[in-house]
Order: structure tokens, then sequence, then C-alpha cells
């Protein structure tokens, strides 16, 4: 499980990653509606499973399994 804020990075078209309180950068895999909004605060629980190899390259990668917006 990971808390920080939902930020949309330009990188490759664009994606979207939760951005820690360390400065740690998770790209969200096919994120629900609601993570897709830049600048929310969320805790985000998911797995690697299916995020192994990403486009975007800004770090880990996680595909969301559940998540709540703080």
């Amino acid at each position: 499980m990971a808390e920080g804020t939902i930020r949309k990075l330009g990188l490759e078209g664009g994606l979207w990653a939760l951005i820690t309180a360390d400065g740690k950068t998770i790209e969200l895999i096919d994120p629900p509606a609601a993570l897709q909004k830049d600048g929310v605060r969320a805790r985000v629980k998911g797995s690697r499973d299916e995020a192994e190899v990403s486009i975007g390259m800004v770090g880990d990668a996680m595909t969301v399994e559940s998540y709540e917006i703080l």
C-alpha cells in the first residue's frame, strides 16, 4: 500500500503516477477514473503482477487493486 498525490506526467503521451511523501514515483497502470485527477491525494493498494514493464519507466509501477481518496 502506498499513499501520496496523483500526478499526470507528460511522458510518452501521458501517464498517471502516485508521488509519495518521500518522493518515490509509482506509475499507475490503467488506473480507475477516480484516480485520473491531477492533485488528488490517495492511498492505493496494488500489484506488480501486470506491471513488470511499463512504457513510462518512471520508477516502480503497479496495477491498482483498491484505493481510498483522502
